[in-house]
C-alpha cells in the first residue's frame, strides 16, 4: 500500500532509544522519563493509562459522530483497513516484547496507539478540528521509546473535545 501514514510508521526505528531522553520542539504535553523495563511495564497495564487512552479514542468518535457523521459511518470498514497495515509493527513489538522477557500487554498496547494514530491521520483529511491524542505518541515512538503512562487524572467527555493536556504529564520509557 502506498499510504504516507504507514510508510512514515514503517520507517520507524522502533523501541530503539528505551530509557534514553529527547526532547521535541513545542511538544504539547509534558514528558517524564522511566528508567526500566519495571516502571515501563508497571505503567503501561495501569489503568489511569488505560483510562487515557480510552478516552482518547473515545473524544474522537463522539467528535466524528457530532459533526461528520456520514464519515464516521466508515469507521469500521477503516480500522479494519488500518489493523491490516499493522503487520510490521506487530512483528517488531513481538520481537522487542520476546527480546526483553517483557509482558506481552505492551504489544496490545502499542498496536491500539498506532491504530488509533492511523485513524485519526485519516479523519484530520476529513475535518482538521478532530481531537488529536495519538499523533502525538506515535511522535514519542518515533523517537524510538514507548509511551506508557500517565500522571494526572483522565476526565471523561461526551463532547468530543480535545484533551486538555495541561493536566498531564506522560510516561515515556
Amino acid at each position: 500500500m502506498n499510504n504516507p501514514f504507514f510508510e512514515k510508521i514503517n520507517n520507524i526505528e522502533w523501541f530503539s532509544n528505551c530509557g534514553k531522553e529527547f526532547s521535541i520542539a513545542d511538544f504539547p504535553i509534558k514528558i517524564k522519563f522511566m528508567k526500566s523495563f519495571d516502571e515501563m511495564q508497571k505503567n503501561i497495564i495501569s489503568q489511569n493509562w488505560e483510562d487515557l487512552t480510552m478516552e482518547a479514542r473515545n473524544r474522537l468518535t463522539v467528535f466524528l459522530h457530532k459533526n461528520n457523521r456520514n464519515d464516521y459511518q466508515d469507521w469500521n470498514r477503516i480500522t479494519e483497513i488500518n489493523k491490516s497495515n499493522l503487520k510490521q509493527i506487530e512483528t517488531t513489538a513481538k520481537f522487542f516484547v520476546e527480546k526483553n522477557n517483557l509482558d506481552k500487554s505492551i504489544i496490545d498496547d502499542v498496536l491500539w496507539n498506532v491504530l488509533g494514530a492511523a485513524m485519526e491521520d485519516h479523519y484530520i483529511l476529513i475535518n482538521k478540528r478532530i481531537p488529536i491524542f495519538f499523533n502525538y505518541l506515535l511522535e514519542i515512538y518515533s523517537q524510538g521509546n514507548i509511551p506508557c503512562g500517565l500522571i494526572g487524572e483522565v476526565k471523561e467527555d461526551f463532547d468530543g473535545n480535545s484533551i486538555d493536556f495541561s493536566d498531564f504529564t506522560i510516561l515515556v520509557y
